[in-house]
């Protein structure tokens, strides 16, 4: 079983990405499994269901978890200290939801560097890290139409970039820049699938027509209308020349160190 971890910041197109790999056949997406315990107490699931106890792929991956350690949904301990305990309850989820599904393939977009590093280091898990990125000046002004915030997220942009370039730069991974696959879907989707050992699938662009279980997907799916992807750029008009400049400039490491690694390891 291949665990596809969708690392990078949020407001940059992971959950769009999670999607797209959840309409493939052999592939379940989880979402943010680090908020398994949050989500399963508290929300409904995407799919439409009341309740995560009430949605038959997680009430089945919960009877499932609860044979192999005596777990649920919300006491697996996901963010376990010592490392034997969170390479076991990680795995036991990971199992649990692969098997429910009926597929090889589960994703976890919890986008955590340091969870990342620590299911890295599992020897019995099988990691294919994917580096999602964005144009640093969409990302902030995305976060900015939520939150008013305008350069603070910019500063977490090139620190969160040059971690993960410490950490992946010299390991296996998948770099996808979200400009490219939002204005290219299917080629930029082919080329992915291809890296993960998987072919295309034509029902992956009709995303929208699918039941989906990720955690964290509700208010994407919401949002949208049928299956169409168009690439956000409202930015290059919403923010003035001046802050545009501003935000490149504090982005500058960030920026070099994903077009570093995007050249080795991009699509």
């Amino acid at each position: 079983m291949k665990v596809i971890y969708l690392v990078g910041m949020g407001r940059s197109g992971s959950t769009l990405l999670d999607i797209l790999l959840d309409s493939h056949s052999n592939i379940r997406a989880l979402g943010g499994v680090r908020r398994l315990a949050h989500y399963a107490r508290k929300h409904p699931c995407p799919c439409g269901a009341p309740s995560f106890w009430e949605c038959k792929f997680w009430s089945d991956a919960n009877q499932r978890l609860s044979e192999k350690n005596g777990r649920n949904l919300e006491t697996a301990d996901v963010h376990a200290r010592d490392e034997a305990s969170f390479r076991s309850e990680n795995r036991a989820v990971f199992e649990a939801a692969a098997e429910a599904a009926g597929v090889e393939y589960v994703t976890d977009n919890s986008k955590s560097v340091v969870r990342l590093k620590r299911l890295m280091d599992a020897p019995d898990i099988d990691v294919i890290p994917i580096h999602v990125h964005r144009d640093a000046r969409g990302r902030a002004q995305s976060i900015r139409k939520r939150k008013g915030q305008r350069y603070i997220p910019t500063f977490t942009y090139s620190h969160r970039s040059l971690r993960l370039y410490f950490l992946l730069r010299n390991k296996p991974h998948i770099v996808v820049d979200y400009e490219t696959l939002a204005a290219d879907p299917e080629g930029e989707l082919r080329k992915l699938m291809q890296r993960i050992g998987l072919e295309f699938e034509p029902q992956q662009l009709q995303w929208a027509d699918i039941p989906h279980h990720n955690i964290g997907a509700a208010d994407v799916l919401r949002k949208t209308e049928g299956s169409t992807i168009r690439p956000d750029d409202g930015w290059k008009t919403a923010l003035p020349d001046y802050m545009q400049t501003i935000i490149k400039l504090i982005a500058l490491p960030g920026r070099i160190a994903n077009e570093a690694k995007a050249r080795r390891w991009g699509l």
